[in-house]
């Protein structure tokens, strides 16, 4: 199954036993860590099994032109059902790889916020479709469609010439700035 295609608008859903990890990876070479890692973790003879993602989010430049950004520029998402971070050694085992957040040897799942997040993105595909939004900064927003549907966050910037607006919200303990192109959002009350 690959993850990475640019139109995989198709919805995803986790299941409730599996577990997601964030891999912190270099930046610009998650879809290459992900190209290569993956088939490790489809092999049936494999001791780890899982699904690695990559979230990505399209983006519109002023003369219409469409392009795709990573989301969160150095994470890969790992869902699995294993419970034996041992077995993640298998992970380890590339030069793009820089570690199992928080610590490689203390890997920890995402708390339910954080994996909600991804959750939310994933019912879409893992490539986010360009968002419709009108507001300004340091407004409360609450994002009404899309995958991050009933999200809170503040507007830190809004570009109108570009369409496009950087939201901050709470995102694995501290405050994440997402830029997104923007269609649907309203006032938070």
């Amino acid at each position: 199954m690959d993850n990475l295609t640019d139109d995989s608008m198709g919805e995803k859903e986790i299941k409730s036993d599996r577990k997601i990890y964030c891999i912190w990876v270099k930046t610009g070479l998650e879809e290459h860590y992900v190209k290569k890692m993956q088939p490790l973790l489809d092999g049936a003879e494999g001791e780890l099994s899982g699904t690695l993602y990559v979230l990505k989010k399209k983006m519109r430049l002023k003369n219409g032109k469409e392009y795709f950004e990573t989301l969160f520029p150095g994470y890969v998402f790992f869902e699995t059902s294993e419970s034996d971070t041992k077995k993640f050694k298998a992970l380890c085992e590339s030069e793009d790889f820089i570690r199992i957040l928080p610590e490689t040897a203390a890997a920890r799942f995402l708390c339910d916020t954080d994996a909600n997040v991804v959750k939310s993105v994933l019912q879409y595909g893992s490539t986010i479709d360009i968002l419709h939004v009108e507001f300004n900064k340091d407004d409360k927003i609450v994002i009404t469609d899309g995958p991050f549907k009933n999200f809170t966050g503040k507007v830190v910037a809004v570009n109108r010439r570009n369409k496009r607006v950087n939201i901050q919200f709470d995102f694995m303990n501290g405050l994440k700035v997402v830029g997104l192109s923007y269609e649907v959002v309203s006032h938070a009350k």
